[in-house]
């Protein structure tokens, strides 16, 4: 709606962005960097954490942008409330989609993980390596799910099976997975998302303005400093005031937006202090 006003090719805050708009702050480089590890160096499990807001969504759908072509499928749980059973089926599922392998064996329990086990198989006889994504873990309802994911791992110590596990979800996931000695235990590591800091909110703004294919400055240094203390530096609260704000600015018919504009916009969506 406002872009041809700030002479943007596209929007510039949408949550779901192009990989050119990712902003990599020294927290997120950090935890694609640890997420690759996982992958590159074949480990097991990790965990990925941070509060609402803090971008884990993002961060992973770019670190599944940036697995080489041999690593994959990517198995994307994004419905975390699944018992035990619906899990492993799902997992299954989506593995033999890739494969074609057929189905044909039953859905009973043991014939379930008989199929993974070949999907397994098959995949890392393939070259690849399977990715096992549930987001918004901490969500987590059969708590059953906790030893399946530790059992799960049982399979990599057979031969011809490779894959790993990436759980995401807010800090009390960490609290909860800490309940299972044996799971815990078999970390690789467990890395946080930190919010932006003045500067890094800053350049997130600017960033993101230059990916949409902006060339001029529309956020002044006050409305910067207003944004950052606003969201207190979290990435969707930057995005939602600062798409509002350009839709303000848009109206008034402004050349610039100002903390004026931004703080109003808070207002508005009930941000401000």
């Amino acid at each position: 709606m406002y872009e041809q006003h700030w002479h943007l090719q596209q929007p510039a805050f949408r949550a779901s962005a192009p990989a050119s708009f990712f902003y990599g702050s020294r927290s997120h480089e950090a935890a694609l960097l640890k997420l690759r590890y996982l992958v590159e160096q074949h480990q097991g499990i990790a965990l990925l954490t941070g509060v609402s807001g803090s971008g884990k969504s993002y961060v992973l759908d770019t670190f599944c942008k940036q697995l080489s072509p041999t690593a994959g499928p990517i198995v994307s749980i994004l419905f975390p409330q699944l018992t035990s059973p619906e899990l492993l089926g799902y997992i299954t599922a989506k593995l033999e989609t890739v494969t074609g392998m057929s189905n044909s064996q039953g859905e009973s329990l043991d014939h379930v993980l008989q199929r993974l086990e070949l999907a397994f198989q098959q995949l890392t006889r393939d070259g690849r390596h399977p990715v096992i994504v549930i987001d918004d873990a901490h969500l987590i309802a059969d708590r059953k799910v906790f030893q399946t994911l530790q059992l799960l791992l049982n399979y990599r110590r057979a031969n011809e099976i490779e894959f790993s596990v990436l759980l995401a979800g807010n800090p009390e996931l960490v609290g909860q997975v800490k309940r299972y000695t044996a799971l815990h235990e078999r970390m690789a590591f467990m890395t946080t998302l930190q919010p932006f800091n003045a500067e890094e909110t800053a350049e997130y703004v600017q960033h993101r303005l230059q990916a949409a294919g902006s060339t001029s400055t529309i956020f002044d240094a006050e409305a910067l400093a207003a944004i950052y203390h606003l969201s207190g530096g979290s990435p969707r609260l930057i995005n939602r005031l600062c798409d509002f704000a350009l839709l303000v600015g848009y109206a008034d018919n402004l050349d610039h937006v100002g903390s004026a504009q931004v703080e109003a916009v808070a207002e508005e969506l009930a941000l401000a202090a």
